[in-house]
């Protein structure tokens, strides 16, 4: 067929045909001829590039549709409200990223078993990094959003965004710094511009004790921050809007105050509670911990609450445990501490007082609901957490999956071998517990635990001990991870070539393992990709993305669907990478 034939055919079918191509294939029939230049221009054509190399797939893709699609139908609708240049630009990266993450450049090397292939770095296409403020130690940085910047032609390539990014510093009192970061998807770099301040919030003499995004973009509150000052505890809620502006939305207790239609003894169990700080807030619903037993879940809007708490170590004795994460999972809340895990039961809400809004109907007066766990673990002392919740194949995506738990145990015994690991662990769904009625105080201790307890380790990745200033590791829910690799305590390694520095590669458990780890005296940054949509394999692949020589990383956040990740060090420099 000759390529005058193949153009005669009807617009229909040659939008058909290109169905059948992947996404660089379609980019150079684009350059071919003209026709084919104004066919691959138009939607539906990167509609169905999405649905069939990236959607289908399962590679992470943005903006973060997950956590808003219910059904199939409402990902399409959402992708087919986008702009056409929108929807090819995000096609592309993500793409780009998949295949970046999938593909594999193994290094020629004279070792004896020729079956060990390391991976040359994760190099980083894109670094951005700025100085907040100097010589003060960044403690906190996150991602808010990305904000989309388009000129006034809306198919125009040079279409832009922003990132909205948030850092604390702390000097004599804490600073809350909000920047828009201006990135150019498609190279532009010579034109890059600087971050701009947006924002800064510093109460005079106020300590930040704990701060969480919302993922929810719809939702109001977009921050929750926790202040101490001058003794005084109490949590802020803000909105952050598309242009950085830091608006205040309301105060709330760091405890849940007295309610009127409380029992005493209710009123003297709140009156002896720890200052709460903020981990975790979708919605209208703030998940807020103390560092003992207790955590708080709180409709901010309304000024409902319920009180989650596990026993006691000895009686009378509360022991501290360290809150790292909360988790809203399957009609259950997963609190993760430094040495306990604990699933609660999914609490009905009491009404509090003061609260945001007014209440006229008080004909029921409510009880304190104060909730035991319905299953618990313990990994020992931990460094650090991740859980992120996985879905099902199935259509509809609010059928939940298992929940994943990447931990780093924590070892201060200086005797103890060289070797580290960071361990993979799975919370299955209970398939008997699917479609049951949701929790009620009296039916909560009846129904069955939403998840099969204990969660199951099933992967280990090799890593090495040492001091880490950074402690933070992100799992993403396409099964990559990113983590500080502290360095190694001994000075010299047994090989002198550099070329396997910091790489580690580890089979899955129950097979043969096969790791190499090489020393080195500086801490790296190391992505990991486990077992899933961008890892066939069964066995875990690390790469390294950078080291740090300073060894002065101190906070870190990671954004899977952008491949972005941001870090904070001790002389106040934030670093944006894009892998």
């Amino acid at each position: 067929m000759t390529a005058a034939m193949l153009l005669d055919f009807p617009e229909d079918i040659l939008i058909y045909l290109y169905t059948f191509l992947d996404v660089p294939n379609i980019l150079c029939l684009r350059q071919t001829c003209k026709r084919f230049n104004e066919i691959s221009n138009l939607t539906i054509v990167w509609i169905h590039a999405w649905e069939n190399h990236i959607f289908r797939k399962g590679y992470p893709f943005p903006p973060k549709i997950e956590a808003e699609r219910t059904e199939r139908s409402r990902a399409r609708l959402r992708i087919q409200n986008m702009s056409r240049a929108e929807l090819e630009q995000r096609t592309r990266h993500a793409y780009r990223l998949a295949r970046k993450w999938l593909y594999e450049y193994p290094i020629q090397t004279n070792l004896p078993d020729s079956t060990f292939k390391p991976l040359l770095p994760l190099l980083p296409h894109r670094d951005i990094n700025w100085v907040v403020t100097p010589s003060i130690s960044i403690t906190a940085v996150q991602f808010v959003r990305s904000v989309r910047r388009c000129p006034s032609n809306l198919d125009t390539e040079a279409a832009d965004e922003s990132i909205l990014v948030l850092s604390v510093s702390k000097g004599i009192w804490s600073v809350l710094t909000i920047w828009d970061v201006p990135i150019f998807l498609y190279g532009n770099d010579n034109t890059q511009q600087r971050p701009r301040k947006c924002a800064e919030w510093s109460p005079k003499g106020g300590l930040f004790t704990g701060l969480c995004l919302n993922r929810d973009h719809s939702s109001e509150a977009d921050l929750a921050i926790s202040v101490v000052c001058e003794g005084h505890y109490e949590i802020g809620l803000f909105n952050i809007s598309d242009a950085g502006e830091l608006l205040s939305i309301c105060t709330i207790p760091s405890v849940p105050t007295r309610a009127s239609t409380l029992t005493e003894e209710d009123s003297l169990f709140l009156q002896a509670m720890q200052p709460m700080k903020p981990m975790t807030l979708s919605g209208q619903l703030l998940a807020m911990s103390d560092d003992t037993a207790s955590t708080v879940i709180y409709n901010w809007k309304t000024g409902a609450f319920a009180v989650l708490e596990h026993e006691e170590d000895e009686v009378g004795v509360w022991k501290h445990d360290h809150v790292i994460q909360v988790v809203f999972a399957y009609r259950s809340v997963l609190v993760v501490r430094a040495k306990s895990v604990h699933l609660f039961p999914e609490p009905e809400l009491c009404l509090a007082s003061p609260s945001p809004v007014e209440f006229t109907d008080f004909s029921t007066p409510p009880g304190l609901a104060i909730y035991s766990p319905i299953a618990n673990h313990t990994f020992g002392w931990v460094d650090g957490v991740s859980v992120v919740p996985t879905y099902s194949d199935s259509p509809v995506y609010s059928q939940p999956g298992t929940l994943r738990i990447l931990v780093r145990l924590q070892s201060d015994n200086p005797w103890m071998a060289n070797e580290h690991s960071l361990d993979l662990y799975e919370l299955s769904l209970n398939p008997n517990a699917v479609g049951t009625p949701a929790y009620g105080h009296e039916q909560s201790t009846a129904i069955e635990c939403p998840y099969l307890f204990p969660p199951i380790c099933t992967s280990r990745v090799s890593s090495t001990r040492g001091p880490l200033r950074c402690t933070d590791l992100v799992l993403g829910q396409c099964g990559t991870a990113i983590w500080v690799k502290p360095g190694d305590r001994a000075s010299h390694g047994l090989l002198m070539s550099d070329v396997y520095d910091n790489y580690t590669s580890v089979a899955r458990l129950n097979e043969l393992e096969s790791d190499v780890s090489v020393s080195s005296t500086t801490e790296s940054l190391v992505a990991g990709i486990f077992p899933g949509p961008l890892n066939p394999e069964e066995k875990v692949r690390t790469r390294k993305i950078c080291t740090n020589v300073s060894n002065n990383w101190t906070a870190l956040d990671y954004d899977e669907a952008m491949g972005r990740l941001v870090l904070g060090d001790a002389t106040g420099c934030v670093r944006i990478l894009e892998l």
